[in-house]
């Protein structure tokens, strides 16, 4: 009698784990599954023409393009100034002109005036991070870009009223990019697996590089042809 029972729970027993087993390989091809259609998830699954591009890249090409566009902003006071505090010769048809500085600030004043906008870049890497937490990385980047890009459309019109109007408005602007590092982040946690997240951060920040390369040369023309505020209605 006894020999029975023991057989009936060595059954029992062996039948709950082929079942837990069976449950087990089920389970790991569901996620496997799940692994495998997030990796080669594209744009065409979304009816988008870039069918040949994973999703996950055309992120990484918007972020790096949004670190373009956040360096030209930073940098682009950077060459303005020159012309904005220097005479100006310019030559053409035979004939010298010289433009009279606009402003005349000495070397301290242009260097609060240059430095003003990490005054506020500091103020907001910390809670940046936090933020994008709370309300998505994507907002937040966004955002910070496009609140950069209208201060600095309006920096000819500040610094024509006062020096204390630009120095505050480049305060604004610092406050506005401070973010975008943090956010960046939190947008590649999600979107970036872990074997590519260093190459996409990277791919992602290089835009920063690229746009400081481009707007120091393109300002000098900029500012040749059409004056210093043409710079910041260009970038």
């Amino acid at each position: 009698m006894e020999e029975k029972s023991e057989h009936l729970a060595l059954s029992e027993r062996k039948k709950q784990t082929d079942n837990e087993d069976q449950q087990d390989m089920q389970d790991t091809s569901a996620t496997q599954n799940l692994v495998d259609s997030t990796d080669h998830f594209s744009w065409e699954e979304q009816g988008c023409l870039c069918s040949f591009v994973p999703k996950r890249y055309m992120v990484t090409f918007l972020a790096m393009f949004g670190f373009f566009n956040a360096y030209a902003l930073r940098v682009n006071l950077s060459v303005a100034m020159v012309a904005m505090v220097n005479n100006v010769t310019k030559f053409g048809h035979s004939l010298e002109t010289e433009d009279v500085a606009e402003f005349n600030w000495d070397t301290k004043l242009q260097g609060l005036v240059l430095g003003s906008f990490f005054f506020g870049y500091i103020t907001t890497q910390i809670p940046g991070g936090f933020l994008a937490s709370k309300y998505g990385g994507k907002s937040l980047f966004g955002g910070g870009i496009l609140l950069a890009s209208i201060l600095t459309m309006l920096t000819p019109v500040a610094t024509r009223r006062s020096v204390s109007w630009l120095i505050a408005l480049r305060i604004l602007e610092g406050i506005a990019q401070g973010v975008i590092y943090s956010s960046n982040h939190a947008v590649m946690s999600r979107w970036a697996p872990v074997l590519e997240r260093s190459k996409m951060v990277a791919l992602s920040t290089s835009g920063a590089f690229i746009g400081t390369l481009f707007t120091m040369p393109v300002s000098g023309i900029l500012v040749k042809m059409y004056g210093w505020p043409a710079v910041f209605y260009f970038f």
